[in-house]
């Protein structure tokens, strides 16, 4: 199986605020955080550990950087990527979001995405567990090992998961979605509704 990813390490690139992990663990230790599950021992291990999350609305005014790289810098790489071209997502709350993984057993099961791309930065990551893993129609596996600072992208369509954490682990993941319409999109209501060509 060819990577069926790509990446673009942008703390290399010097892309990145000074303060840049710094902003991302006050984000995830703050009352704005979700938590999403919070399993224990004795639950199956792709059930354990906690999981939680912040959403887009949050990001857009905590971490105005990331915010600012999804519009256009990681928008532009994900196209020129995959070859064709992504619109930002239409709802505020789902089009960026800070995922937390926290202690043993920590994981994200098989799984594929409804939009067209979906592109995920690393801002924290275990020394060992949390790997971004993809599986394709033969059953074939393909395994990323993230660093902080890099972002990868990749089709939705393409069955992925996060294997399992360990005892102490942590990792903070910002997820984002793109589009191959601005138009054809899930809808946004009430206060998620945004004017993504404000952000452009």
């Amino acid at each position: 199986m060819l990577p069926p990813f790509h990446a673009l390490d942008l703390a290399a690139a010097g892309r990145l605020p000074a303060q840049w992990q710094d902003d991302v663990r006050t984000l995830a230790s703050s009352p704005m955080r979700q938590v999403l599950h919070d399993g224990d021992p004795g639950v199956p291990d792709d059930q354990r550990g906690l999981f939680a999350c912040v959403d887009g609305a949050v990001i857009r005014s905590g971490l105005p950087w990331m915010w600012s790289l999804y519009h256009r810098d990681l928008r532009d790489f994900a196209a020129r990527s995959v070859g064709y071209p992504l619109f930002a997502a239409n709802r505020l709350r789902a089009a960026v979001t800070l995922n937390i993984l926290e202690r043993e057993g920590a994981a994200n099961t098989w799984h594929s995405d409804m939009n067209a791309v979906t592109g995920v930065f690393y801002a924290m990551v275990p020394d060992s567990g949390g790997e971004l893993q993809f599986r394709d129609s033969s059953g074939t596996i393909a395994s990323l090992r993230p660093r902080p600072g890099l972002f990868v992208c990749f089709e939705g369509a393409m069955e992925h998961r996060v294997t399992p954490l360990p005892a102490d682990g942590l990792r903070l993941a910002i997820p984002m979605v793109y589009h191959r319409s601005a138009t054809d999109q899930p809808p946004a209501y009430g206060d998620d509704v945004y004017t993504v060509a404000d952000e452009s």
